[in-house]
């Protein structure tokens, strides 16, 4: 009802019965409204809730880990009162329970900013049905490499095809290149790339290439605590920010005009635009923080990201389903193999026993006959098979 409407007809002289009539209300209704405030609201009926009865019990069940749609269930089946309501009251009775729980005092989030140079953070996107317009790339996924400075907020983000450990690496280190040196720490979520899961004291088992990577380059590597990725916050807000500001209601004809809009993008957010955050452009913070990174090694030009091989009874290591022959007399042991971007470099210890052009392919067989000078001394025909 319009209390205001009631008191402007009865201002102008209406009389009560005439205002009933326009409004469609009793005449002893109006003559109660304009006796009360114009504000005043009207009463609540008072009704208890059908799942409020439950209340203990679910309580109870949220102690037993029980989901929201079990407990409706033995709810309905309750012998002394079931429950005969709508799954959605149900619902919502029960999610600001759970909220509430969830809300200890040890879970309370702690906002903190870093110092300069010290904290990168870094994750991946995935867009699946890439907004692609050439006819062949139509329907494709695409990832990005997104990272983010804590103190300057200075972004850099890479797409790529896939996820694999060595695209990681390399677009880490072309973020290292891009900055102009190596941030103290780099932290990211718990992913397969970076670590192979918890050891008996809940730290972090480190894949060896990464760690590699860690040792060589000089920075620590850090993860979020298990399903805690709000602690890496800055870098969660990129991957929003790249998919609703550079991607949202855009088209890329291919690959090459996708890197070509990404650059004018970066260029804008880091060099022309105030970050949120600070209220400055990155560009300039940033200037704060390169003085205090760590130096780029000059592997940074050329890296070998880290693996370990077994060389097979055939005197063959297998890299990504290619092989590549090895000295004979080291059939059975494990190598290290470091893999660039043109050539294979396999290690005994920190003797170099073999160097190959990599391939990219798959199932390829590179063979370099020296490897097996031993064997063609007791099989001379098997230097003509090789």
């Amino acid at each position: 009802m319009d209390r205001s409407t009631i008191y402007l007809l009865h201002q102008k002289g209406w009389t009560n019965v005439e205002i009933a009539d326009f409004l469609g209300h009793h005449r002893d209704t109006i003559a109660r409204v304009l006796r009360e405030p114009l504000d005043q609201q009207a009463a609540k009926r008072q009704r208890t809730s059908s799942v409020a009865v439950f209340d203990a019990q679910i309580r109870i069940w949220l102690d037993q880990h029980l989901s929201v749609q079990r407990m409706l269930d033995l709810a309905r089946a309750d012998p002394d009162h079931p429950y005969r309501g709508k799954d959605a009251a149900f619902y919502d009775y029960v999610r600001p329970i759970k909220r509430a729980r969830k809300l200890t005092p040890d879970a309370v989030p702690i906002r903190f900013e870093g110092l300069p140079a010290e904290l990168l953070q870094i994750d991946w996107g995935e867009v699946r049905q890439f907004p692609f317009t050439r006819l062949d790339l139509r329907g494709q996924t695409r990832y990005f490499f997104a990272a983010r400075l804590k103190y300057s907020r200075f972004m850099f983000v890479r797409f790529t095809s896939d996820m694999r450990e060595e695209t990681l690496l390399r677009c880490l280190i072309a973020c290292f290149v891009h900055l102009g040196g190596v941030p103290w720490v780099v932290t990211s979520d718990n992913m397969k790339t970076i670590t192979l899961g918890r050891d008996t004291t809940n730290q972090p088992i480190w894949h060896p290439a990464w760690k590699q990577c860690a040792v060589e380059f000089g920075f620590h590597p850090a993860v979020c605590a298990l399903s805690a990725a709000n602690q890496k916050g800055a870098v969660e807000n990129l991957v929003k920010f790249v998919k609703g500001n550079f991607l949202a209601g855009r088209t890329f004809y291919d690959d090459g005009e996708l890197e070509h809009e990404r650059a004018l993008w970066i260029h804008r957010v880091n060099e022309v635009r105030p970050s949120d955050a600070t209220e400055q452009v990155p560009r300039v913070l940033l200037a704060l923080e390169q003085p205090k990174f760590g130096s780029l090694p000059a592997l940074a030009a050329d890296y070998g990201f880290f693996d370990t091989v077994k060389v097979s009874r055939e005197s063959m290591v297998a890299i990504a389903t290619n092989r590549y022959s090895v000295p004979s007399h080291l059939v059975g042991l494990a190598l290290t193999a470091r893999i660039y971007t043109s050539r294979i470099e396999l290690f005994y210890g920190p003797t170099l026993v073999a160097s190959h052009p990599r391939q990219f392919g798959r199932n390829a067989r590179l063979v370099i006959p020296e490897h097996f000078e031993a064997v063609f001394a007791r099989k001379p025909r098997a230097r003509i098979m090789v």
